[in-house]
This record gives C-alpha cells, sequence and structure tokens, in this order.
C-alpha cells in the first residue's frame, strides 16, 4: 500500500512538471517580452564594460616637489653640520645646508686677479674703438657744414658711435664686478636652509670648494606626492569632472592598484600628435613610484 502511494506520488508530480513545462513554453511563446528586456539588460552592461578607457601614463614631479638649492653669491662652502648631507639624506623644510664663508682661497684669489688683466685688455679696446668713433663722428659733423658728407652719414656714424659707447660701458662693469670679487666687498657670509621637506637627490660640491653665484649646490625632491601625466588622443578626450579617480598600475608592483585624482587638463592640444596632456595627483606615502617609470592608467567615462 505504501509503495502504491509512492507511485501516485511520483505521477501526481510528473503530470504537473509537465503541465507547468507545457504551461511556461506557452507563456515564452505568447510573450516575446522578456527576451526584450532580457536583451536589453545584456546591451546595457556591455555599454557599461566600454565606459572605461586606458592610457599609459608617466610618473613625474608635482608643482613644488623639487627645489634646487643654488649659490646665490661666490664664496666658500663649508657644511652647516659635522656630517655633510650627501645623496639619500632626508631634510625638513628650514634645516641648514651650508654656509657661504666670506673669504677666497689662495688658489681661487689667484685665479681671479689673472682673469682682472683680460678683462681690462678688453674693456681698453672697446674704450679706444668708442673714442675712435667719436672723433669720426665729430669730423662728419665739420664736413657736413662745408657740404662734402650728406646728413645720412652723419646719422650712421652717430649710430655706430651709440654701439662702441654701449660695448665699452658693458666692459667697464665686468671690470669693476672683477675688482669688487678681488677685494671682497661681494662676498657674502650666509646659510642657506632647506625649501622643501624632502629627499636629497644631487650634492654637487664638498668641503671647502670655491663656488660662483648660481651654481647648484643641492636638488632635493619630495616623492610623497607624484603626479602620473598621460597623453589623451583629442578624438577620444572627453570633459572629466574635477576630481576624477583613475586607477594605476605599474608592472613593477603586480597586484598593487595606486588611485590618482586629476590634478590638471591641459587646454592645448599637440599640433602633431593631436593629444592632450592630463594629470593625475597620486599618493605615495611608501615612495615606490620614482619618476619616469610608465604605468596604465584606467578612467571610467561618464
Amino acid at each position: 500500500m505504501k509503495q502504491i502511494t509512492q507511485t501516485q506520488s511520483i505521477l501526481a508530480g510528473s503530470r504537473g512538471q509537465s503541465r507547468c513545462w507545457r504551461n511556461g513554453c506557452r507563456r515564452r511563446a505568447s510573450g516575446r517580452g522578456g527576451w526584450l528586456v532580457l536583451l536589453i539588460v545584456l546591451l546595457g552592461a556591455i555599454r557599461g564594460w566600454a565606459q572605461t578607457a586606458n592610457f599609459l601614463g608617466q610618473v613625474v614631479a608635482l608643482p613644488g616637489a623639487v627645489a634646487d638649492v643654488n649659490s646665490p653669491a661666490t664664496g666658500q662652502m663649508i657644511f652647516a653640520r659635522e656630517k655633510p648631507f650627501t645623496a639619500g639624506d632626508r631634510v625638513k623644510k628650514g634645516e641648514p645646508l651650508v654656509v657661504i664663508a666670506n673669504r677666497y682661497d689662495l688658489h681661487d684669489a689667484a685665479h681671479i686677479s689673472t682673469v682682472r688683466w683680460d678683462i681690462l685688455q678688453q674693456m681698453m679696446e672697446a674704450r679706444y674703438a668708442a673714442l675712435a668713433a667719436r672723433v669720426e663722428r665729430e669730423r662728419a659733423e665739420r664736413f657736413k657744414e662745408l657740404g662734402t658728407v650728406s646728413g645720412q652719414r652723419v646719422a650712421e656714424l652717430k649710430a655706430a658711435e651709440q654701439v662702441a659707447q654701449a660695448e665699452y660701458l658693458r666692459r667697464k662693469a665686468l671690470l669693476d664686478q672683477q675688482d669688487e670679487q678681488i677685494s671682497g666687498t661681494t662676498l657674502e657670509r650666509r646659510g642657506l636652509v632647506s625649501p622643501i621637506d624632502g629627499q636629497i637627490a644631487l650634492a654637487s660640491f664638498t668641503q671647502g670648494q670655491m663656488v660662483y653665484e648660481g651654481l647648484l649646490l643641492y636638488r632635493i625632491v619630495n616623492l610623497k606626492q607624484v603626479g602620473v601625466s598621460t597623453r589623451v588622443p583629442e578624438s577620444s578626450f572627453q570633459p572629466w569632472a574635477p576630481g576624477t579617480v583613475a586607477r594605476i598600475r605599474f608592472d613593477d608592483f603586480p597586484g598593487k592598484e595606486f588611485a590618482g585624482r586629476l590634478e590638471l587638463i591641459l587646454p592645448t592640444v599637440d599640433p602633431l600628435s593631436r593629444a592632450r596632456e592630463v594629470l593625475f595627483r597620486v599618493e605615495n606615502p611608501e615612495e615606490l613610484l620614482r619618476f619616469g617609470m610608465i604605468g596604465r592608467v584606467e578612467v571610467q567615462l561618464p
């Protein structure tokens, strides 16, 4: 009896499934709107996948992230601490780096004294040329009164005299500057400090070295934040909203992803490549990213 009941239940279930299958077939056959909804969903998903743009990007320095420390005057360099700063050392903003000493060493004093004679010779030659130009102009003016020289010729000689006089004054200024250096009146004693927080990337002088105005002494970089610059073809460029975030990956760090926030879009387009430069700001607390590294930039399009 129990076996007969189970058999009837199975048969009833089979008939129910058969009816449901037939009803389902009729519903699918008569209701084509379900297929249309499914197609719309698939197209929406494909469109969502297509709203991602990929570009190559290069790690660059952000504005203010690289600072050069140059010598403001001629002098002898003395380190501001017992152990001098070298490449790779970290410094804080305002930390003393070096001191410009108000003195020459014997070798450099002899050198600037020797160079003075060359500058003096050039100044004397320029002075003689200016004097000769003035004499020529004055003589032409006298001959003009006699009618033997034209006014155009006098004007040309005046212009030549002005050029010669300007060259003489320039040479004289160089000689005066050299005399000031020899006398030591232009030497200054001042300390140089780090303009930013960062790491020393370049140190180009040694203790006691004689340096001249404008010489690069230190280069300091801050890698806590870097930029990633990418070139976007004008044909595929879209005006991204401020704060747009890009996902950036580098082959040197597999499995690691960096977030870049839109920093700058240059308004001009390169006439040759027809591309626009876009800059993203990337947080780099571990300083893994270095200038020049190439990565892949992925941007979700609006």
